[in-house]
């Protein structure tokens, strides 16, 4: 039987917010409830807006929290990426558009077979829809038109985040993918890689999404949201818990009580609006529009 290995995978250019704590306690309750092993991967490949006192708050941030790994993996900035470059290069072709040329075509590259031999690098996927399976949204198909011939390295040479994720996670061992909702279509381009690359497909769980109080989905704009702020607002992890689990279709007091109850097939596909971060309150209520559907 193979150990089920996950991973928590935070890029340190943002603190921690209740969307990142939402999608890494469903990681963990995954992984501990299987007996797993749970990784821990700085995702830094872009050098540019890695910061390292971010990255010391993220550490502090999980741990505060008691999302706890077993062991901790290669940080992105020191893997090599060209092994991966190699497997793929019967898929791969130099892309020049512009920015605005690829806004036009709603993303989509004309470069496919143009023969460049400078500009960014893609991959080509295959034709046709992507059939994914989630252990929370069941069997999805993925259209065409959801998906685009990823960037594997960018113009300058940097590899991107749809290179090195993969990679890494083969290289890793991970055999079990947990992030958010909005990423959902995205597996089935991510899907297509494991496959070129000569992986094994990994399990997929993709937990609610969680909007800001302008309902756009948390970022480090949203600055009363991250963790850090929160701390010093006066919560503790007792108190927030019982609120995030719910998120995820649980009624516990903690995580450990929460591992037994976990069932990634009853967590709710509804995205989580907030409303509302005062110091002594969090409002909330489940959005209206499911993620993905309608």
């Amino acid at each position: 039987m193979t150990l089920a290995v996950g991973r928590l995978a935070p890029t340190p250019s943002g603190r921690l917010h209740l969307g990142n704590l939402t999608a890494f306690a469903a990681a963990w309750l995954s992984v501990r409830q299987a007996g797993g092993e749970l990784v821990l991967r700085v995702e830094d490949v872009d050098q540019g807006r890695a910061r390292q006192e971010i990255e010391d708050s993220l550490r502090e941030d999980l741990l505060w929290m008691g999302l706890t790994w077993d062991r901790e993996t290669p940080r992105q900035s020191a893997r090599d990426y060209q092994p991966a470059l190699n497997l793929l290069r019967d898929r791969l072709y130099r892309c020049t558009c512009t920015r605005r040329e690829l806004a036009a075509r709603g993303g989509r590259c004309g470069c496919a077979h143009a023969s460049h031999t400078e500009g960014a690098v893609r991959f080509r996927l295959a034709p046709g829809p992507r059939r994914v399976e989630d252990r929370a949204w069941g069997v999805r198909e993925v259209p065409p038109d959801a998906m685009v011939d990823p960037t594997l390295v960018r113009r300058d040479g940097v590899p991107t985040y749809s290179l090195a994720v993969v990679w890494d996670d083969l290289c890793d061992g991970v055999t079990e993918v947990v992030r958010g909702a909005d990423l959902l279509e995205f597996s089935g381009v991510q899907a297509q890689l494991w496959e070129a690359l000569g992986g094994r497909e990994p399990s997929w769980l993709h937990a609610p999404l969680i909007l800001g109080p302008d309902g756009r989905k948390l970022s480090k704009s949203h600055g009363a949201l991250e963790l850090a702020a929160m701390r010093a607002a006066g919560w503790e992890p007792a108190r927030l818990w019982p609120i995030v689990l719910s998120w995820l279709g649980l009624r516990a007091e903690g995580l450990e009580a929460a591992i037994p109850r976990f069932r990634p097939s009853g967590v709710p596909r509804a995205a989580v609006q907030l409303e509302r971060l005062a110091p002594q309150a969090l409002r909330w209520r489940w959005a209206e529009v499911t993620v993905g559907e309608g």
